[in-house]
């Protein structure tokens, strides 16, 4: 009677069951799992520091407390509250344009504002509307409404005044509540 053990052969069954698993997901993927992966980048010699109201590059522009009544139509705007947003340390003799972007909050494609928080507490039908100085609109997410920072030679910092403003969303009447939404900055350099 010969002796066979059984837990060197569950080894070696194991073994080659894995062994031909992993063959036939190699020889699957060769054809089957290609795909393209494209990988985008800018490296900059310098970058510019961004500041808003003078200070830190995070900050918060409180607007004012409101009647639902100066929102009363699709389209009204009002509470404007002015902030600045100083490029500094950045390349000399280049034009760097600033725009806001949604990525930390959502942005509406029909207005181009930044939409407001959801959920319980929060006001409906309000949205954040950002204007530059000039009181064009900035296009959340879009490059092209941005404001132009013209750095000079000397490179010395470089500011300009935007402002913040609720605006009307729709037919239906604003509701009352908090409003809350953040807008990141992007720089393109020119």
């Amino acid at each position: 009677m010969s002796l066979i053990n059984v837990s060197a052969l569950r080894r070696t069954l194991l073994c080659a069951l894995l062994t031909s698993q992993l063959l036939s997901g190699v020889q699957a993927c060769v054809t089957d799992c290609s795909i393209p992966v494209n990988f985008i980048g800018t490296y900059n010699d310098e970058t510019c520091l961004v500041m808003v109201n003078n200070a830190s590059s995070i900050e918060t522009v409180t607007l004012p407390k409101i009647s639902t009544a100066s929102l009363s139509q699709d389209g009204s705007e009002a509470g404007s509250v002015p902030f600045t947003v100083t490029l500094t340390d950045c390349p000399a003799s280049r034009t760097v344009t600033l725009f806001f972007n949604s990525s930390a909050s959502a942005a509406d494609g029909d207005t181009g504002n930044l939409r407001n928080d959801g959920g319980s507490g929060y006001s409906r039908g309000v949205q954040i509307r950002i204007r530059k100085e000039n009181n064009d609109r900035t296009i959340i997410d879009e490059p092209t409404s941005g404001q132009d920072y013209v750095i000079p030679a000397a490179g010395d910092a470089v500011s300009h005044r935007f402002t913040a403003s609720y605006y009307a969303k729709g037919n239906s009447a604003v509701t009352a509540g908090r409003v809350h939404t953040v807008a990141g900055v992007d720089l393109v350099y020119k």
